[in-house]
């Protein structure tokens, strides 16, 4: 995943709706060259899918996109895999085309145009057109002008990874090879396993030892025992957010208000809206666990988690408001992100202890010169029912401009793919920490108030689960990276001492 994005694996292992952070900073373990050569069957027949692209320049998004289509069941051809040294490459390559490929992806991007090898490629695959239509596919993956593009591919339909970032292009891909009918089998996440690097002396392999893994959920420790509701006296329906009502976590559900707050508080808070009574309440655990009732309404259990989780999300984000968060609207979702201003400065440092014990110190927001932009860390929420009862936080980081307001969607991303395509485990679990710090306060739980001096209570660190087997690669580390050289703030990590080795960790 990159930078909030997920369009990197490298730094996490990912088992359905659970993220988990490894504490050591490096990748997956890699294949053994027998399952490569296994799949060579799938090669002499047209079923695979040919990537052209400019090596090494464009190498991680072909390594990227290669995977996932594997992942979705195709096969893929390209050359960090196929061609070994010694090889007559030109020689490989035009068997590939001509005999093994159902469909050509021309990765479009200022590195690519130029290459003498990338052109013949494209070339091939043109001629390959006239006898089978459709058979090139360009990709765009930069800011690429449409209008330079060589004529054989600027009179076709481009798939633009550039403009919503890759996962949208990886979509529209998709569907333009499911209606040319593409050849492919089930899915199955061993077939991706081979666009890793290969395995060689002193690889990172599974070990014997167990392993402890920083999630991203905060485990709930307590929320009130009891929904409770006010009635509508009158005709009034759909009441709006005000000033007076928008400070605690309600929704309107049939005849009534329904929130943690007290009913008579909740009479208070819309008596400028609407005529309320108080009414009944709902043991909170037989709500979430069976159908239950307001009053003589009835609410299916999946409603009644729903209403539920949309109440903690509230809590939460009301909550970060009250702390001084900046919120904005980044992939569909609401994003809390730390300004300077909370932090006492851009750059400035945020003690934490990380998960090895040790006291540390983290910039939550910094900037980078060279891109003329400002970062800032920040998380998404998706609170949980399922056991155990936990709010998930979704990292990523907001770019803003010199007036701190964030940059529109499509340049933010590129700068996601850039600026942070270097910040592995060590430096997304420092993160993680240092923003609970923050917003913790120095303590061991979040309150986050619901109304009537009542609290939904989370624990300030994230769950930690146990794996029964790990990778051969050390002790954990504390990032020591450099993601820019105009930014080199956001890379140390430091003691309470203020001390800082030449590499950025602990003196």
């Amino acid at each position: 995943m990159r930078c909030g994005t997920n369009q990197r694996t490298g730094r996490y292992y990912a088992f359905g709706r659970i993220v988990l952070c490894r504490h050591k900073p490096y990748d997956w373990q890699t294949p053994y060259s027998s399952f490569i050569e296994s799949r060579a069957e799938a090669y002499v027949r047209k079923e695979s899918i040919f990537i052209s692209h400019a090596t090494p320049q464009d190498n991680d998004f072909v390594r990227w996109l290669a995977a996932k289509l594997e992942l979705a069941g195709y096969t893929v051809w390209h050359d960090l895999a196929r061609l070994k040294g010694g090889d007559y490459f030109w020689d490989k390559i035009e068997k590939a085309i001509r005999g093994e490929t159902f469909r050509m992806l021309a990765v479009v991007s200022h590195n690519s145009v130029d290459k003498s090898g990338v052109k013949d490629e494209w070339a091939l695959g043109l001629t390959m057109e006239k006898t089978t239509p459709g058979f090139v596919i360009p990709l765009r993956i930069d800011d690429y002008d449409f209008s330079l593009l060589p004529i054989g591919i600027h009179r076709k339909n481009v798939v633009d990874f550039s403009a919503s970032g890759w996962h949208k292009g990886l979509t529209d891909l998709l569907d333009t090879l499911s209606e040319a009918k593409t050849p492919r089998t089930t899915s199955d996440p061993r077939r991706a396993m081979h666009w890793l690097p290969e395995l060689r002396d002193g690889a990172i392999i599974k070990g014997s030892l167990g392993e402890k893994l920083d999630s991203t959920w905060l485990r709930v420790l307590s929320m009130p025992p009891a929904l409770e509701t006010a009635r509508f006296l009158g005709k009034e329906r759909r009441i709006g957010v005000t000033e007076e009502n928008r400070h605690i976590p309600w929704f309107e559900h049939e005849d009534r208000i329904v929130g943690f707050a007290k009913s008579g508080d909740l009479v208070s808070l819309m008596s400028k809206s609407a005529m309320l009574e108080k009414s009944n309440s709902i043991d909170l655990e037989t709500f979430i666990n069976r159908d239950g009732k307001f009053g003589d309404k009835f609410v299916w259990q999946n409603d009644a988690r729903k209403r539920v989780v949309n109440l903690m999300r509230q809590a939460w984000e009301l909550a970060m408001e009250a702390k001084g968060l900046a919120l904005v609207e980044s992939g569909g979702r609401r994003v809390y992100y730390v300004p300077p201003k909370r932090t006492g400065g851009r750059g400035a440092f945020v003690p934490f202890v990380d998960v090895d014990g040790r006291t540390r110190r983290k910039a939550l927001n910094g900037r980078s010169d060279k891109r003329k932009a400002n970062w800032n860390y920040g998380v998404g929420l998706v609170p949980s029912l399922d056991e155990p009862w936990h709010m998930e936080l979704r990292p990523t980081i907001i770019f803003t401009d010199d007036n701190d307001q964030p940059f529109e969607i499509a340049r933010a991303q590129r700068l996601r793919l850039s600026f942070c395509r270097n910040w592995w485990n060590d430096r997304w679990r420092t993160f993680l920490r240092a923003f609970l710090a923050l917003i913790a306060g120095g303590q061991n739980s979040i309150q986050l108030p619901v109304g009537s001096g009542r609290f939904l209570v989370v624990e300030a660190s994230p769950i930690i689960f146990a794996s029964p087997v790990g990778l051969t690669d050390g002790p954990p580390t504390v990032d020591a990276d450099v993601a820019d050289e105009d930014d080199s703030n956001a890379d140390w990590d430091n003691d309470a001492d203020g001390e800082i080795d030449d590499q950025g960790d602990v003196a």
